[in-house]
């Protein structure tokens, strides 16, 4: 299997994965080893703030720049990437380092598979779903870094990108609550506390249908 990843090292050591996990599930929460991927939630850290931002398999060719430079700006040498979903036989986890050829890499081979991303302990999240956006939490700089715009232009980006759905798309609800949820919620609660971006609940049904 390693024969098969120039610049990823895979991650299968049962203990080492589960070490990486902790370090995330300081962040993002799923049910049990894994995140469940219907059920997206993330624990608010000290001074971060958290951002979605429309994504196709994961990373443009742009992003990878971004991600590179912010990486590199925030002094981190290495990127662990932890998969949401068992995808046989692909590792549970990588490390890599924060090169070009690496990201581009792990965006070619893993594009298609919901992962999570981050640096540190962690320093920054960056959450690759399959349903067609990233979430990017971390300090203020390093979000802003990757996004290449300001904080505002990017919330106004993704709500536009989720009014553009046609309204019989599961996914429109889906991106508007992720839109509500960090615009709105995010930012009013306490560090340690958790948000749940996905799935849609029932009582946001209403709120979106009457627009936000």
């Amino acid at each position: 299997m390693s024969e098969e990843w120039k610049f990823l090292q895979p991650v299968f050591n049962p203990e080492e994965v589960t070490k990486l996990r902790e370090k995330l599930n300081k962040v993002v929460m799923g049910s049990g080893s894994t995140v469940d991927p219907s059920k997206l939630n993330i624990i608010k850290q000290a001074d971060w703030i958290a951002i979605a931002t429309e994504s196709g398999d994961h990373f443009s060719e742009e992003d990878e720049i971004k991600l590179l430079q912010a990486v590199l700006e925030n002094r981190n040498q290495e990127i662990i990437a932890i998969g949401f979903e068992p995808v046989e036989p692909f590792p549970p986890a990588f490390v890599f380092p924060a090169t070009a050829e690496a990201i581009e890499e792990f965006n070619w081979k893993c594009g298609l598979f919901w992962f999570t991303l981050y640096s540190g302990e962690p320093d920054w999240v960056i959450i690759c779903t399959k349903l067609d956006f990233l979430v990017i939490t971390g300090k203020h700089s390093f979000v802003k870094q990757f996004l290449g715009c300001k904080i505002q232009q990017a919330l106004t980006d993704f709500y536009e990108l989720a009014l553009s759905y046609p309204d019989y798309y599961p996914e429109k609800k889906s991106l508007l609550q992720v839109y509500n949820r960090l615009s709105r919620e995010y930012p009013k609660i306490n560090t340690g506390e958790v948000i749940q971006l996905l799935p849609v609940s029932r009582n946001d049904i209403n709120v979106l249908e009457m627009g936000l």
